[in-house]
């Protein structure tokens, strides 16, 4: 009679068979350390062999570690979120951690599923979404390391321990990335400017910060519209608002790609010609920007990139190495298109 439940293959049995240490496996199993090809070789045929699989929860209480980091973000179908979590997941897993991708508006509230990651025991965390009062005194109190791509000013705002800080240049992205838009429209002749805020977007607070100031250096104002969600839905159900009011802008900018190309698409069906009539841009530069119709003017905050070097960053702090301040991520580029035409 066969066991319908056999008892898992142990490392030691590995390598018994391989004619290794288990130390060896262990460090061959984990990434740790490379061996001549002729012992991974044996390791690999054994590991086949005897269908092992190593036990995270074991690794865990020998090492301390989970292997396991922790990515939350405002928005799973935010395209800037997607891109982020594309450049952790592609770190990460060459450094073979798992990462657990967690959508901050799709739980019941930013502090349960923060305290849910904890629970976890993850072994750091890049925050990309907004939190909570009293969220730094729970990252206080995890001990792990964490990046936070969105610090800003406000006291109960949680910031990185020292030896996770991103650099400077990472805390004036966002402003930057509003900045380079007041400048440009204000360049090319754009006098009634409209912005499309959004909670839900991550670091549209910074993006309005940075446009207002630009656009108040040059003695322009900024009449203001809150979106419902970070969508082009939500773009679109705030056309004809910000459209059709008695004092139409010349220009409008929105929080994030997404509402600027649902706008767009409604002041079509409103008779509204973009950008003969008024100017849209967005701020992100979504994969998808260039080929709307017209083509959509975006800021690139290079979101993959920016992912990648948080990953980077919070590794190091997980391995008590020492932080390379000179890193820096690329600047905010604007990229001018079709979308936006300068005004007599």
């Amino acid at each position: 009679m066969t066991d319908a439940n056999p008892l898992p293959t142990t490392i030691r049995q590995v390598a018994s068979l391989a004619g290794v240490s288990a130390a060896t496996v262990s460090r061959f199993v984990n990434g740790k350390q490379r061996f001549t090809s002729e012992v991974e070789a044996r390791i690999t045929q054994a590991i086949e062999q005897t269908s092992y699989r190593s036990n995270p929860a074991a690794r865990s209480m020998a090492t301390g570690r989970s292997g396991m980091v922790a990515a939350l973000v405002a928005g799973a179908d935010n395209p800037h979120a997607a891109a982020l979590v594309k450049g952790i997941c592609r770190v990460a897993l060459a450094e073979r951690y798992d990462v657990l991708f967690v959508d901050t508006l799709l739980g019941a509230s930013a502090q349960r599923e923060l305290q849910r990651v904890m629970s976890l025991q993850v072994d750091g965390l890049v925050i990309a979404a907004p939190l909570f009062v009293g969220a730094g005194e729970m990252l206080a109190r995890y001990g792990r390391p964490f990046v936070d791509l969105l610090r800003r000013a406000d006291p109960e705002r949680p910031r990185a321990a020292p030896d996770t800080e991103a650099p400077t240049a990472q805390e004036t992205a966002q402003e930057t990335a509003g900045a380079l838009l007041g400048r440009y429209l204000q360049r090319t002749g754009h006098r009634r400017i409209a912005w499309i805020d959004c909670a839900a977007e991550a670091g549209a607070r910074e993006r309005l910060k940075g446009l207002r100031q630009a656009l108040n250096a040059a003695g322009l104002m900024l009449s203001l519209h809150t979106a419902t969600a970070a969508t082009a839905e939500a773009g679109a159900a705030l056309a004809s608002s910000v459209l059709l009011g008695s004092e139409r802008p010349d220009a409008v900018v929105a929080c994030n790609d997404a509402l600027a190309m649902g706008l767009i698409s409604e002041a079509r069906l409103l008779g509204v010609a973009v950008p003969d009539e008024v100017s849209v841009a967005g701020i992100g530069n979504t994969p998808f920007a260039r080929y709307l119709t017209p083509a959509l003017t975006s800021v690139d905050l290079h979101a993959t990139d920016a992912g990648a070097q948080a990953m980077e960053w919070l590794l190091a702090a997980i391995r008590g190495e020492a932080q390379t301040r000179t890193t820096r991520l690329p600047e905010p580029r604007l990229l001018v298109r079709e979308s936006t035409r300068p005004r007599a």
